[in-house]
């Protein structure tokens, strides 16, 4: 029966349930929001004081932790990663000029967009350096590729350490908008103050639970073994290719791939009707261009492309 007519729950509870069997955590841990980006947003809102407060972030990472803070008022301060795109621990600690402003650390993990893992032993000397003063956001969004290296189970250890995940990446579900805090009951429970009634549509919690039954996670599960493999193929395929300079090691759904003049093979695979990201707007970037894994045939194609630079 169609229920149109009728607003959603006040909090989808089901699916945060279905998202606690699949993460082996308490259901009072999680909080499903619309997507990644709300949880971020949710964050900083609840946490950061506008035109007082700051957020930090690793230099290349995810661009939304900095615009949404600037959207609300929110400083940012930026620490760059290492030459190997590692955290830079030290770093970390000098950067707080005024760490009474700091109430977020914000780390991408794998990171977005050079693909490694951070040492989750540098995760943790920071979360511990921030204890009482900063929470540390580990976004696990691509975290299926490389299941095994999540924080998850730390939680427990460390209470201001919070992980956002989503349905977006390896479940292949972007556009029905679910992503998940997982956190204390107490850091939730704040966060929950500025979510408005009705926040998610019946038809996103229904997919999103479909998605997560033991089928559905199956599914994803294969999916991911078949992008690695697609990926790995690639990476040997560009690796001789005479526009490129460096093929980047990934544990994610794309390739970070230094070029001879990215502009060039920018330009030409747009012409040719290929998308991929620009990502030389960052510093440590110049030259540098991130491809997703799509579908064999895609790839072939793009690769095909590229060997005509």
């Amino acid at each position: 029966q169609e229920t149109w007519n009728r607003y959603p729950d006040f909090l989808p509870a089901e699916l945060a349930k279905a998202y606690s069997r699949y993460a082996d955590v308490s259901p009072d841990n999680v909080l499903a929001v619309r997507g990644a980006d709300e949880a971020i947003d949710l964050l900083i809102r609840t946490y950061c004081e506008p035109h007082r407060d700051a957020i930090r972030i690793q230099s290349p990472t995810y661009s939304m932790y900095e615009f949404v803070a600037q959207a609300h008022g929110v400083a940012v301060e930026t620490v760059p990663l290492d030459d190997q795109f590692a955290l830079n621990v030290a770093a970390n600690q000098q950067a707080a000029a005024d760490q009474k402003r700091l109430k977020i650390v914000f780390i991408c993990n794998p990171n977005n967009p050079t693909g490694n893992l951070m040492a989750v032993s540098d995760i943790v000397r920071i979360a511990q350096a921030q204890r009482d003063r900063a929470f540390v956001v580990v976004d696990e969004a691509y975290i299926e590729y490389t299941p095994s290296d999540t924080l998850l189970p730390l939680l427990s250890e460390h209470p201001n350490l919070v992980i956002i995940r989503t349905l977006s990446k390896a479940f292949a579900l972007a556009a029905i908008r679910v992503g998940f805090i997982i956190a204390a009951e107490e850091v939730l429970a704040q966060i929950n103050k500025l979510i408005p009634p009705y926040p998610m549509p019946d038809d996103s919690a229904r997919i999103g639970i479909n998605a997560l039954s033991d089928p559905g996670i199956d599914y994803m599960r294969s999916c991911c073994e078949r992008v690695i493999a697609l990926r790995e193929q690639a990476r040997k395929e560009l690796i001789p290719l005479d526009a490129v300079e460096q093929v980047y090691d990934s544990t994610t759904n794309f390739l970070l791939v230094r070029f001879k003049k990215a502009s060039d093979a920018m330009k030409h695979l747009l012409n040719a009707g290929v998308v991929i990201r620009d990502q030389t707007h960052f510093e440590q970037l110049p030259q540098h261009l991130r491809i997703s894994v799509g579908v064999s045939e895609d790839m072939q194609e793009t690769l095909n492309h590229l060997r005509k630079l």
